[in-house]
Parts: C-alpha cells; sequence; structure tokens
C-alpha cells in the first residue's frame, strides 16, 4: 500500500508538473539549502512494544539517529519546483527496545506471550551509514514567489513532493564490544545456497510533506516529513528465516553466533522455546528451528525522517551563475522557454 501511495504522488507531481510548466512562468528561479533532523529505521527490528507494523505506527524513539543533507531547487513557476539532493544519515533499530510480558500462568490460566514479547526475545540489533541521492518533484498548494517577503501572501505555502532515491548502506552490529559488519557473514544462508546475497545499493521511492516561509527575499526555512520506502527487505540484514546453525557456522562460526542471539538476550532461559533456533539445556542447537521465522519477508523496509530546511535564493534566476530561468533572459541575451507538450 505504502508504494502505490507514493507512486501515485510522484505521478502526479510529474503530471502537474507538466501542466504548469508548459502554462506559467511566474515565480521562477533557483534555491540552494540544506536539511537536518532525526532519523528512524521502519525495519523488521526494534519498534514499538506491539507486533511489528509497517509506516509510522512502528517508529522507535529510542533508537533515533540523524541526518543531514545539501541540495539545490529550481522553481519553475510559483506551483511547481524540482529538486536534487544529497543526504547522509545513520540508521539503527534495536530489538532491545521492546518488550512485552513472556508467557505466563494468571489465576490457574496459561496466556501466551504479548506480541512485542517476540521481538525483545529475538535480541538482534543493527546501525548503518546511508547515502543517497534523491530527486524530487515538488508541488505547492497555494501560490508561492521563492524571493517574495515581507507584505507578500505569497511568502509561505504548504506542499508536497514525490521522487525516487538511490542510496547506500551496509548494515552493522556489535559484538563484544567490536564493530562486526552483517552482509558478509550471510546471517540468513545467502552464501551457502539458501538465497542470493543481496546488494548495497538500492534504490526507493520518497514522498515529502512540508510547509515553507521566506524569512527574507534572500532566505526561507520549511519544515518537512521525508517517508521513503525501499525495495530491500535487508536493511537491518533481517528478512527470512532461521537456517541450520552448523551449516552457517561452515562459514563464520561469527555468523553462528549474530544468526540467532536469542540466548543472549533479556530473556535467556531456554525454556522460551517461542524464538525458534535457540540452544537446549545442553547447549546444542535445535533443529526444529530451522525455517521458522526471523523477520518479515513480506514488507519491505522503509525509513522516515524530520527535518528542518534552509534554503537561500539566488534570484529570479540565478543571473550571476547564469543559470536561465523559464521565459527570461540569461546573460547572454539567449532566451529560455519552458517545453511544450
Amino acid at each position: 500500500m505504502q508504494k502505490i501511495i507514493i507512486t501515485l504522488l510522484f505521478v502526479l507531481c510529474l503530471f502537474t508538473g507538466t501542466y504548469v510548466m508548459a502554462n506559467d512562468a511566474e515565480g521562477s528561479g533557483h534555491d540552494v539549502g540544506f536539511s537536518v533532523g532525526p532519523n528512524f529505521a521502519l525495519t523488521d527490528l526494534g519498534g514499538a512494544k506491539k507486533i511489528g507494523s509497517p509506516f509510522l505506527r512502528d517508529v522507535d524513539g529510542k533508537a533515533t539517529r540523524y541526518s543531514i543533507s545539501a541540495f539545490y531547487r529550481y522553481n519553475v513557476n510559483k506551483f511547481f519546483a524540482v529538486r536534487g539532493n544529497l543526504m547522509y544519515g545513520m540508521l539503527k533499530a534495536d530489538d532491545n527496545n521492546t518488550d512485552g510480558r513472556p508467557p505466563r500462568v494468571e489465576n490457574g490460566v496459561s496466556l501466551p506471550p504479548d506480541d512485542s514479547w517476540f521481538r525483545a526475545r529475538r535480541n538482534l540489533n543493527f546501525e548503518t551509514h546511508i547515502v543517497e541521492f534523491q530527486a524530487m518533484a515538488e508541488v505547492n498548494l497555494k501560490k508561492y514567489i521563492h524571493n517574495e517577503a515581507k507584505g507578500s501572501k505569497e511568502r509561505w505555502a504548504p506542499y508536497f513532493a514525490g521522487g525516487l532515491g538511490f542510496f547506500w548502506f551496509n548494515p552493522y552490529t556489535r559484538l563484544n564490544g567490536s564493530k562486526v559488519k552483517l552482509k558478509p557473514l550471510g546471517t540468513e544462508g545467502q552464501y551457502i545456497g539458501y538465497k542470493k546475497p543481496y546488494s548495497n545499493f538500492q534504490f526507493d521511492l520518497i514522498a515529502l510533506f512540508g510547509i515553507k516561509y521566506n524569512v527574507t527575499e534572500k532566505f526561507s526555512i520549511a519544515i518537512e516529513g521525508v517517508y521513503h520506502q525501499t525495495f530491500t527487505d535487508y536493511l537491518d540484514d533481517v528478512s527470512g528465516s532461521y537456517v541450520y546453525p552448523q551449516d552457517v557456522s561452515s562459514l563464520s562460526p561469527t555468523a553462528q553466533i549474530l544468526q540467532n542471539r536469542a540466548n543472549q538476550g533479556r530473556y535467556p532461559d531456554n525454556q522460551w522455546n517461542y524464538v525458534e533456533g535457540q540452544k537446549d539445556a545442553a547447549g546444542n542447537y535445535l533443529i526444529k528451528g530451522v525455517g521458522q521465522q526471523r523477520g518479515d519477508k513480506k514488507n519491505n523496509d522503509q525509513f522516515f525522517h524530520l527535518q528542518l530546511t534552509f534554503s537561500f535564493s539566488l534570484g529570479d534566476a540565478g543571473r550571476q551563475f547564469g543559470l536561465g530561468s523559464c521565459g527570461k533572459r540569461n546573460p547572454y541575451r539567449v532566451k529560455f522557454a519552458c517545453p511544450r507538450w
């Protein structure tokens, strides 16, 4: 559903932009700026204290990290702009941040564990750096002139945007205080025939909602919420099922340890046979855990960030840089016109 919503938003931006570029050039010009704000992972790991769920219902505040980006925006006219961003950030999720009641007996009645308890028992976590290039189309919901300020009704506007991102990530965790990269380990059997390895380079669809305000004719601020629907379920190195521990250990003893950390967490007692792949009382791995769920492969990973944006106008057309503008002249006296379809 999230992919459908973002795809429709992107298509709407594209068609809106096509229409306004062909019919209007008022308010055109160039901006540059930067954005900073908190970053939230929406993956199989960590999350709110309930069963795992997609979209913003599963935000884990304890795992908040941050991102910063620089951007260039071309305001085609008062309603439409195109924008290129370069973002760097961090993402983190940790099962230890969630919890729930384990299986129990109350008033002589056996009760099952809470949904969130399963994640606390799983006890996996990840962090990753993320670097992304983003291309977006931006639509203002009211008339907006990027270089008008005091006394103008066009100095502010709510807006939305849709676009496509291309990013790099490389998940890691910590074992005995040392940083361990997860992809080379193949914790779900990627290098021993269970499945193919995932790529560190991925695409995502982006949806943005915000409101902007010109403080002066040259400087404006905005608050934005940006949602990313990725095309991978391995942002956190978790997606499918537990594999036979001895198979994983043939590649790396570390992979065997990090495939299943249930006996090292908040509920280490092996009496809890709810997280598959754990050890029995003798310290042997239980074969019955093989093939049982480790992550939710039905939903690809997402992430979300809030950001405060600062932008600086380069003038009507950035003439000092020879950038030109729709329907106006650059320093070389060559007229630029918007394309028509």
